[in-house]
């Protein structure tokens, strides 16, 4: 596991898949998720970094347990705030998941904390988990938090890190660029991403969405091209092989774009390029 301090008081935490934070302020330490993949070792990190500073805080990005299934170990702590959207916090209590505590204070749209004078800003978003997301701005650290959105130095994880919400998770992009942050916690792979890693991500989504827009007027002439070869006796069949052409044409694009500037272009560009065909043909 490797801890860094980005910023004075502010330290990363990665085990190179996932990915947390916690901030060291003069009133406490506040904790931002906590996988179960390192969650007993994440508290022996805070201790190492800041001795016998106490936790205060423990701050939930959203509810999936791969992200905040250690949580139990904070929430253990006596004296600690476990905070969550309203949103996740009504979820959890219906579906209760391993390792993911319930929170003791929740906020619907906004939250603004200081803590130890230091600000925190919590704001709800909808660019990946159905029920909600939580952008965490830390801003005299220029510091900003949007798990499961992009993978610095790589191409998104399949269907774009399994959105739940295609056009929410592309307007998020201005959303995110809009703050003004230097590092960018995005809650997987092993390094902290930039402005640039954003803005590179950005890019690359509109690309596949404007390639799949311009194959798409040629669709239905495809379609019914796929009907005679299925003798007009499998709508369905041929329905899927005109999706399957459009996503693989949209692939060899993207593919041969992408592929000196991004890494594994070539293991999830077919599922993107999907990703959008389905969005275009729902939409």
């Amino acid at each position: 596991m490797h801890v860094g301090e980005i910023e004075p008081g502010l330290f990363f935490v990665t085990d190179m898949i996932y990915q947390s934070a916690f901030l060291v302020t003069g009133d406490g330490v506040v904790v931002f998720d906590a996988p179960p993949s390192f969650g007993e070792r994440l508290l022996a990190a805070i201790e190492m970094s800041a001795p016998g500073v106490p936790i205060t805080h423990y701050i939930l990005s959203h509810k999936h347990a791969d992200h905040n299934g250690g949580g139990f170990r904070l929430a253990e702590i006596d004296g600690v705030t476990v905070i969550a959207a309203e949103a996740n916090a009504d979820s959890l209590a219906e579906t209760p998941l391993p390792g993911v505590p319930a929170p003791t204070q929740t906020f619907a749209d906004s939250l603004s904390l200081e803590v130890g004078g230091v600000p925190i800003e919590l704001r709800t978003a909808g660019f990946h988990f159905a029920d909600t997301d939580v952008l965490i701005h830390l801003p005299q650290q220029r510091f900003l938090m949007a798990v499961d959105t992009i993978t610095p130095g790589e191409a998104p994880f399949m269907n774009f890190g399994g959105t739940s919400d295609v056009r929410g998770y592309m307007a998020a992009f201005d959303t995110f660029l809009a703050y003004e942050f230097d590092h960018f916690l995005s809650g997987h792979v092993s390094i902290l991403g930039t402005r640039e890693d954003v803005e590179i991500a950005r890019d690359y989504a509109f690309d596949v969405r404007d390639t799949v827009a311009r194959l798409w007027p040629g669709f239905m002439d495809r379609f019914m091209a796929n009907m005679e070869l299925t003798e007009f006796k499998n709508g369905n069949l041929a329905y899927r092989m005109t999706m399957e052409q459009v996503r693989d044409d949209c692939a060899g694009e993207i593919r041969e774009r992408w592929e000196a500037r991004l890494s594994v272009v070539d293991l999830w560009a077919d599922s993107h390029c999907e990703t959008m065909v389905l969005h275009a043909i729902m939409h």
